[in-house]
C-alpha cells in the first residue's frame, strides 16, 4: 500500500439531490472551491440522504457514499487526517446525524476536523443576511410596484429551526426587502403573508432559500400544477409573482464561507496547538475520576486519595449556573484550597454546541496541566460507560499525561444494594442504551438472559408494558437516582407504570433466571 503517513483527506458531505442541473451549479461548485483551496488533501464525497443515494443508483448507476461508508473508505486507504466540511445549511437533523457518524470515527483516525455549516455564528447569520440584502436590492431596483425578495427554506423539526427566525428577524430589524419563511418548519408561509400584506407589498422575487434548487423549489416553491405551491398560494392572495431558480449554493460569497468555514476550523487548531502530535507531554497531570452513582461513601480509596493531591478539579454542570451533582458527592474529600472549575457541558440535540464546548474546556485543561498542574475531572459513575469523560479524554491523549480512575457503575450498585444478581458462570449480560425504537428495545430483551436497560426515562412506561407483555416483570427491578437522595426502588416494576414523571437516572435491570 502507498504510504499515507503524510496524506490528507478532504470530506465535502452534503445532503445531496438526484437534479443534475442544480447539482453542477451548487454541490459540484462548492467542491471545487474547496478544492481548490486545499489542493495538498485528496477530494472524497458524501451525502446524507440514503434515499437519494439510492435513487441516484438505480437511476443513474452512480455510487455514492454515505458518510460511515466515507470513511470506512478513508481508513481502508490508510488515510491518518480527515477534513471534513459540511454542505448544509443549519445545524439540524441532518447536520447533527452527520456528527453523530463522525465521532464514532474520532478514535479511529490520528485527526478528524469539521469545518462548521453555513448558518453556525452569529456572524455566520450576518454574512447571510447581508447576501440576501444584496440580490433583494438587485430583485427589486427596476421594479415599478412595492417589492420585495420572499425566501424559502426547508425548516425543520430540530430545535435549530431558530434558525431561520433569527434570518427572518435580521432582515425585519434591518428593514431590508425580504422575508423567509420554511416548509416544515417556522416561520411558515402564512405568517409570512400576514406581513407582506402589513407591509403593502405588491410584487414577489421567489427564491429558495435551499443550496440546491432540487424538488422543493421546482415543485413546493414555484409548481405550476400544484395549487399548493408557493407560486400558486402568494398568487391566490393577490401578489404577482416572479421566480429565480437558483439555490444558495450558486452563489460564489456561500461557495467561499465554506471554504472560509472549514479553513477557520483549521487555523483555529493550529493557533491552540491542540492537535499537535509532536508537542512533547511535560508539566502536570490529568486525571479523570469516577465517583460511582451518587453516595459519597461508595467512592474508591483511590479516588479520594487522588482528589487530596489535585491542584483543580474540574466539574461538570448540565446547566449554566445550575448546582454540579457531582460536587456535592465529592465536597466531603475536598481541601479548602483546591481550585474548582465549574463548566458547562450542554446536554442538549446541537452536536455543535456540544463540540464547541468539549474542544473550549479540552484545550483549558491541557493549558493547566503543562503549567504544571495536577488537574482532575470527575465523572458519575465510571467514566468510561456513556461519560462526558470520554469526548474529553479523546482530545487529550497523546497531549498529556493521564490518569483515569475507574468508579462504581448505577447497575452494579443496584443489583448489590437489592440483591439482584446479574449474571452467573457463563450466562451472557448485555447494557443496553433504550435511546432506539421499542422494537430494537425488544429483540435486546429477547435475546439476552440478564440484560441492563440504561437512558430509560423517556420510554419508561413502554418498557414496563413491553416487560410485563413478555412475563418479565416479576424478573425485573427498577431504580432512580440510586444512591442520591430520592432513590426510588420498585421490585414489582408494574407499580411504576403509571407514573407521571421519570428521573433521567432511571435504570431497569432484568434478569430471567432470577
Amino acid at each position: 500500500m502507498e504510504d499515507m503517513k503524510n496524506k490528507k483527506a478532504l470530506l465535502v458531505i452534503s445532503f445531496g439531490t438526484t437534479h443534475m442541473d442544480t447539482r453542477q451549479k451548487t454541490i459540484e461548485t462548492c467542491e471545487k472551491k474547496l478544492r481548490d483551496r486545499f489542493t495538498d488533501f485528496d477530494f472524497y464525497r458524501s451525502w446524507t440522504s440514503k434515499m437519494i443515494i439510492k435513487k441516484l443508483k438505480n437511476r443513474d448507476n452512480e455510487e455514492i457514499l454515505y458518510p460511515s461508508q466515507a470513511l470506512d473508505l478513508l481508513l481502508e486507504k490508510g488515510y491518518k487526517e480527515v477534513y471534513i466540511q459540511s454542505l448544509h445549511l443549519i445545524c439540524g437533523e441532518e447536520y447533527n446525524k452527520m456528527m453523530n457518524i463522525i465521532d464514532n470515527y474520532r478514535h479511529k483516525f490520528d485527526k478528524i476536523l469539521v469545518g462548521r455549516p453555513l448558518l453556525t455564528s452569529l456572524e455566520d447569520y450576518d454574512y447571510v443576511t447581508d447576501l440576501i440584502k444584496e440580490v433583494s436590492l438587485e430583485d427589486t431596483k427596476s421594479d415599478d410596484k412595492k417589492s420585495a425578495s420572499v425566501w424559502m427554506g426547508h425548516g425543520t423539526g430540530h430545535h435549530a429551526h431558530a434558525s431561520y427566525a433569527a434570518i427572518d428577524y435580521r432582515l425585519s430589524r434591518n428593514s431590508i426587502k425580504a422575508y423567509l419563511a420554511t416548509i416544515e418548519g417556522y416561520p411558515e408561509i402564512e405568517d409570512m403573508i400576514f406581513f407582506l400584506k402589513k407591509d403593502g407589498i405588491e410584487k414577489i422575487h421567489l427564491r429558495p432559500f435551499l443550496l440546491v434548487a432540487g424538488d422543493h423549489a421546482k415543485n413546493d416553491m414555484a409548481g405550476q400544477e400544484d395549487d399548493d405551491s408557493w407560486l400558486n398560494i402568494l398568487k391566490a392572495e393577490g401578489f404577482e409573482v416572479e421566480v429565480h431558480m437558483e439555490g444558495i449554493g450558486e452563489f460564489e460569497s456561500i461557495q467561499d464561507k465554506f471554504v472560509e468555514n472549514l479553513t477557520d476550523a483549521i487555523e483555529e487548531e493550529n493557533e491552540i496547538g491542540l492537535l499537535d502530535q509532536d508537542l512533547p507531554l511535560e508539566g502536570g497531570k490529568f486525571y479523570g475520576i469516577g465517583t460511582g452513582p451518587g453516595d459519597s461513601k461508595l467512592m474508591t480509596v483511590k479516588a479520594v486519595k487522588t482528589l487530596d493531591k489535585l491542584d483543580i478539579l474540574y466539574l461538570p454542570q448540565a446547566r449554566i449556573g445550575g448546582d454540579s451533582r457531582v460536587r456535592k458527592i465529592v465536597d466531603p474529600y475536598l481541601r479548602p484550597d483546591l481550585v474548582l472549575k465549574e463548566r458547562h457541558f450542554p446536554m442538549s440535540y446541537d452536536n455543535q454546541e456540544k463540540i464547541e464546548s468539549w474542544d473550549a474546556i479540552s484545550r483549558e485543561i491541557i493549558d493547566d496541566v503543562r503549567n504544571g498542574k495536577e488537574v482532575g475531572f470527575v465523572s458519575l459513575g465510571d467514566p468510561m460507560l456513556y461519560s462526558t469523560y470520554v469526548y474529553l479524554l479523546d482530545r487529550l491523549v497523546d497531549k498529556v499525561d493521564i490518569e483515569t480512575i475507574p468508579g462504581l457503575s448505577s447497575f452494579s450498585n443496584i443489583a448489590a444494594t437489592n440483591n439482584f444478581p446479574l449474571a452467573m458462570d457463563t450466562d451472557p449480560m448485555v447494557i443496553y442504551p433504550c435511546t432506539g425504537s421499542m422494537k430494537e428495545i425488544s429483540r435486546a430483551v429477547d435475546s439476552f438472559d440478564s440484560i441492563v436497560l440504561m437512558k430509560v426515562y423517556k420510554k419508561c412506561k413502554q418498557i414496563i408494558e413491553m416487560l410485563e407483555a413478555k412475563g418479565l416483570a416479576d424478573k425485573s427491578i427498577m431504580v432512580s437516582n440510586s444512591a442520591m437522595d430520592g432513590e426510588e426502588v420498585y421490585r414489582d416494576i408494574s407499580q411504576a407504570k403509571d407514573l407521571d414523571t421519570y428521573s433521567y437516572f432511571t435504570t431497569i435491570i432484568v434478569n430471567k433466571k432470577n
